[in-house]
């Protein structure tokens, strides 16, 4: 039986990152905000958005497919009075972007009629009257997150300790979840939407019913002070929890939500200072780990039983991260087997990185693309 284990068979086990070509990444992006909870950059398959320096609290919307340099002056969503801390497009509309802001405010903005049709490109400033602010959190939002499946349904976390679920289409609160003495450092929605998890400054990660505003389940995790981040692992039914040691060792811990007493798998990573960002690609089980900081992302291949994780590969680019996202599979290139592409928010540029199976171009690899949450 040994020898059959010795190779693992798996479709991603040669999976390799590349950064694009200096002609296709986006140049002249100034973006100072240094929030710590955020991935700081957002996008779909059409756009990517970043916080933009300047006063209140700016932020740029740009085509992906214009690379290049940004505008010196481009035209900027302009509405809040604080610096603004996290972006999340619409999973539903294109032109609909979500801010979160040092403010306490949370506006939501539909933009379509402010793009030029041909070019995608903003043909003037967004204003404060364009967007519906969603007002009730007593300190500054931190991180917004849509709800995968419903639509309108927004999840906000902020500075007052509350988690809070809003209706967007009537601009009203429907939960507003306190039971944490600590701010929420990370929240994510699993796939279906049917409940989230909240990394806490307490160091607990705690799993809620959105519908009851319960907790399902609440554990210990990371035992050092920074960051914790998690990631729900789609159809597996796990949930995986990325943060620091007591010493300050970088560790990925796995757990199975139906007994949250340990782990079900432990890795020690290293000693970098980043706090990482985790990413979970559902179709081809892949979860890439990111670290603020580094320039580096790291992948492991997820299953459903022992060991849980396989570590594939890295990809190392030369310039480090100050934010990360992936980007939805419509954006992907299939000719290339391209199975994931990240950005990569560098110091004054974004970059793309492109994860790819060694397949003969040109023909579509039906085994690589599942079907896809559209």
């Amino acid at each position: 039986a040994m020898s059959k284990n010795v190779v693992r068979s798996s479709k991603f086990r040669h999976v390799h990152g590349t950064a694009l070509r200096k002609e296709e990444c986006y140049d002249n992006i100034q973006c100072n905000a240094s929030a710590a909870d955020s991935n700081l950059i957002a996008s779909n398959d059409k756009y990517f958005a970043v916080p933009w320096q300047g006063g209140g609290g700016p932020f740029y919307v740009a085509p992906l497919d214009k690379p290049g340099k940004a505008d010196a002056t481009p035209s900027l969503f302009q509405g809040h009075a604080g610096g603004v801390l996290d972006l999340d497009f619409s999973p539903f509309e294109q032109e609909v972007i979500a801010s979160a802001s040092e403010d306490s405010v949370i506006r939501v903005w539909s933009f379509k009629r402010f793009v030029e049709a041909g070019a995608l490109a903003l043909k003037e400033d967004v204003k404060e009257e364009d967007s519906v602010a969603l007002k009730g959190h007593g300190k500054k939002v931190t991180l917004i997150r849509w709800h995968p499946v419903a639509a309108n349904v927004l999840l906000s976390t902020g500075y007052d300790n509350a988690t809070k679920i809003w209706d967007v289409s009537k601009a009203a609160e429907v939960r507003s979840i306190t039971d944490s003495d600590e701010p929420v450092q990370h929240v994510a929605w699993n796939y279906a939407g049917s409940s989230f998890a909240a990394s806490c400054k307490d160091k607990t990660v705690r799993v809620y019913d959105p519908r009851q505003s319960k907790q399902a389940a609440r554990f210990d995790a990371h035992s050092g002070a920074k960051g914790a981040r998690v990631a729900f692992l789609g159809r597996l039914g796990l949930l995986a929890s990325v943060g620091f040691s007591r010493q300050s060792d970088r560790q990925l811990m796995v757990w199975d939500l139906r007994d949250v007493t340990s782990p079900v798998a432990e890795v020690q990573i290293d000693q970098s200072s980043g706090s990482l960002l985790p990413f979970y690609d559902d179709d081809t089980s892949l979860l890439y780990l990111g670290g603020k900081g580094d320039g580096n992302i790291r992948y492991y291949e997820m299953s459903s039983e022992a060991p849980y994780l396989h570590y594939v590969d890295q990809f190392s680019g030369k310039e480090p991260q100050r934010g990360l996202c992936l980007l939805p599979k419509r954006a992907l290139n299939v000719d290339k087997a391209e199975i994931g592409r990240f950005l990569r928010l560098c110091r004054h540029s974004v970059e793309p990185v492109s994860f790819e199976v060694p397949r003969k171009p040109g023909l579509f690899h039906e085994d690589l693309y599942p079907p896809t949450l559209a």
